[in-house]
């Protein structure tokens, strides 16, 4: 922002949000709403009709039978995360993360006073989770495994038969599977398989999802859980100290917008889709950068271990701040997502306009080439 403020021309790939706005009808829901009175308070796990829209919405897609008591709606799915965490984990107890994940899952394990044990994902895996890692890591402390597909920094999907043998394990084990789905729309290849498609979800999945991804809606702050009942009584209580309840008219117009469908959201997969394959194409253009294709987000986490040696420089933190001084482009480190597996690595988010990409992956190059 400093430098924009200075005149400088800024290609941004820092922040994580969607770069289109909410449907216009949906925007016209929320305005209903709030004329209708939806202005005070609600229930602290959500308006039921939210609740029943979500059960309805998931039950449809993926041929289930999850029930409105069974659906919480938070304060955005960070805060889904958070007061699951509070719920389930006590000090000492093992949680299991991927390296690299999203930093917020470190930090709430580390604010409970849990144990994080990291798997490493590897581009020549493509960075994908591999049951027999996870199994090595699981010991009797173990309490959670946090997943999150597609994953944050770096695009990965598990199929089918990931899903379900972790899931299997975890019943077999006791554990939960907290798993953050919030990108299942973002899927450029092949479809989303989810947890709640398995036979054990009920006894052992935590399901986070929320709206701010894949409705442009992510200062509305409307997140929700899937769990079985004797959890979300127990994030009744967390919930109502916390925040009182979600926003109240975003509630009533997130139900309307699920009960109209998906179908809108069909070209903005197109262009992202397009998007990947032009920052992927444009990346692996750059001498010495090694680069893995995203199967779906909107994130992209080349290797510029060759780049950095050949500049002489300190590391990707060193690097990120170069690009932002010298070329006027934003990364975000890889080491900004625990744990080991980003050193050398930067992570772009490609929710920005092609000519932006274009410009800010020419600028990159043109300073590698200097």
């Amino acid at each position: 922002m400093e430098l924009r403020r200075k005149g400088v021309d800024v290609v941004s790939f820092g922040i994580g949000q969607p770069d289109f706005q909410p449907p216009p009808n949906v925007i016209a829901y929320a305005k209903e709403a709030m004329d209708a009175g939806y202005n005070g308070y609600g229930p602290s796990l959500g308006m039921p009709e939210l609740r029943e829209s979500i059960a309805d919405f998931l039950n449809e897609r993926y041929g289930l039978d999850v029930q409105p008591d069974e659906v919480a709606v938070t304060a955005g799915a960070k805060a889904a995360v958070f007061i699951g965490m509070l719920a389930l984990l006590e000090p000492g107890d093992e949680v299991i993360l991927p390296d690299p994940s999203y930093p917020l899952y470190e930090s709430v394990a580390n604010f409970v006073g849990a144990r994080t044990r990291f798997v490493r994902l590897h581009s020549g895996n493509n960075y994908k989770i591999r049951f027999e890692d996870v199994e090595k890591l699981v010991s009797s402390k173990t309490r959670m495994v946090v997943i999150n597909y597609p994953e944050n920094p770096v695009g990965s999907t598990m199929d089918r038969k990931a899903v379900e043998a972790l899931v299997e394990l975890a019943y077999e084990k006791r554990f939960v599977v907290l798993s953050d789905e919030i990108y299942n729309h973002f899927v450029y290849e092949s479809s989303h398989y989810s947890t709640l498609q398995t036979d054990h979800w009920r006894e052992v999945v935590y399901y986070v999802n929320g709206f701010s991804k894949t409705f442009g809606m992510t200062g509305w702050r409307l997140g929700y859980v899937v769990s079985n009942r004797e959890l979300l009584s127990k994030l009744s209580v967390i919930a109502n100290n916390m925040y009182s309840c979600p926003v109240t008219f975003a509630q009533i117009a997130a139900a309307k917008a699920l009960r109209d469908g998906l179908e809108w959201f069909k070209p903005i997969l197109d262009q992202y889709r397009r998007r990947r394959d032009l920052i992927y194409n444009r990346l692996l253009s750059i001498r010495g950068v090694k680069v893995v294709k995203p199967e779906g987000a909107f994130y992209i986490f080349p290797d510029f271990s060759d780049v950095i040696r050949a500049k002489g420089v300190k590391n990707e933190r060193e690097l990120a701040d170069k690009l932002l001084e010298e070329k006027g482009v934003v990364v975000l480190p890889g080491t900004a997502f625990p744990k080991e597996a980003g050193v050398n690595h930067l992570r772009f988010s490609f929710a920005v306009r092609e000519e932006d990409i274009e410009k800010g992956i020419e600028r990159i190059k043109a300073w590698v080439a200097e």
